[in-house]
């Protein structure tokens, strides 16, 4: 069984500064701070996601990495 996402949040507090240029575009932006991650750069990371299933039922949840 599959689940639609609906919405995701994405919540990172960086160790130390963390800069992006302004001429990037939003995918690579986003695998920019993925990286970074990756890299362990991020002292915390938060997840939410929005999701329904066949039944049209929203929850939302949080992790924490």
């Amino acid at each position: 069984m599959s689940i639609e996402v609906q919405h995701a949040n994405l919540k990172v507090a960086f160790k130390r500064g963390f800069t992006l240029s302004p001429e990037l575009s939003a995918e690579e932006a986003l695998k920019a701070v993925l990286q970074a991650v990756k890299n362990g750069e991020a002292k915390e990371v938060n997840i939410a996601v929005e999701y329904s299933d066949e039944d049209d039922f929203s929850d939302s949840e949080e992790e924490e990495e």
